[in-house]
């Protein structure tokens, strides 16, 4: 009898047993591979670092506070608003209903351009990974998207499509190229060696797309989708407010600066901040718990 190194305190296994989890003599091929899939992307590391705590994220906050309100007390109010005047225009905003009707029609706009990308970078993303020739010709395609700034595609998007939708296009031009090049480097991240075992073991696309594609896929997706909520947001208010779209959030923000109305200039900014961090939880969310469903379901850590 000898202690197993990988097990709780006084707890041992005889010489030659088999870990627990490992694949044993009685078991089928595909239950083989499952455990060998299993054993193979089980997470290592520490994990996240742990959040910050309330304490902490109060005294950063009360710091900027003090120091937004030490720069309003040197600028003059035409030029700079500060926090107690920022939240006076912002309570006032909120209790109109152009503001609700603005915020609305910026979330709906953005929403759709996401949530098509979205879907357009799974799909392409995942042909390309099947088909070289296929990668050639969407590279430089989704490099010129990555590269172009823009303001130089709203001005050029402008004179396709009615300034209605250009925070469609904007948000569907920004997301496109991080989900699929997200979708990409997660599938060609599977590790050969569970490949060629599924190969071995003639296991069904719908096995390996359950026990080797999906988790190792799961953490990129979220990733991207992480980096794609914020980006889609500042892309399409950008693209508002050249476009000037009626009933809009990039339209408000175009008369507050007309105006030099710097309260409700900044109050418009806070109100954008809030909606897209509660847009990019709400989406994190959804993919949370779709990766718990698809655990649930599968039996496997994603």
């Amino acid at each position: 009898m000898r202690k197993h190194l990988g097990s709780p305190e006084g707890r041992t296994r005889p010489f030659g047993a088999p870990r627990a989890g490992a694949p044993s003599a009685q078991d089928t091929p595909h239950q083989t591979f499952r455990r060998g899939a299993q054993i193979m992307q089980k997470p290592t590391g520490n994990g996240a670092p742990r959040a910050q705590g309330l304490p902490g994220r109060l005294a950063a906050t009360a710091f900027w506070l003090l120091l937004w309100s030490a720069l309003a007390s040197q600028l003059p109010g035409v030029l700079f608003a500060g926090p107690v005047r920022t939240a006076k225009s912002l309570l006032a905003l909120l209790g109109t209903a152009e503001c609700w009707r603005s915020v609305a029609g910026t979330l709906g706009q953005i929403a759709a351009g996401f949530l098509l990308a979205f879907a357009a970078g799974l799909v392409f993303g995942a042909l390309c990974y099947r088909s070289r020739w296929l990668r050639a010709l969407l590279s430089p395609a989704v490099q010129g998207m990555k590269s172009v700034p823009v303001a130089c595609f709203v001005i050029v998007a402008l004179i396709w499509v009615p300034s209605q939708q250009i925070a469609v296009l904007l948000s569907a031009f920004v997301v496109f190229p991080l989900t699929y090049q997200s979708v990409l480097s997660g599938l060609s991240a599977v590790d050969p060696g569970l490949l060629e075992m599924a190969q071995v073991f003639r296991m069904p696309f719908s096995r390996r797309l359950r026990f080797l594609y999906i988790p190792q896929l799961a953490p990129f997706v979220l990733s991207s989708c992480r980096v794609s909520v914020g980006m889609c947001w500042k892309a399409g208010i950008a693209g508002e407010i050249i476009g000037l779209p009626r009933f809009s959030v990039g339209e408000q923000l175009y008369l507050a600066k007309l105006y030099l109305n710097m309260g409700d200039l900044f109050a418009w900014t806070l109100l954008i901040v809030a909606v897209s961090m509660g847009t990019e939880r709400l989406v994190l969310w959804a993919v949370d718990r779709a990766r718990q469903w698809m655990e649930d379901a599968y039996g496997c850590h994603f």
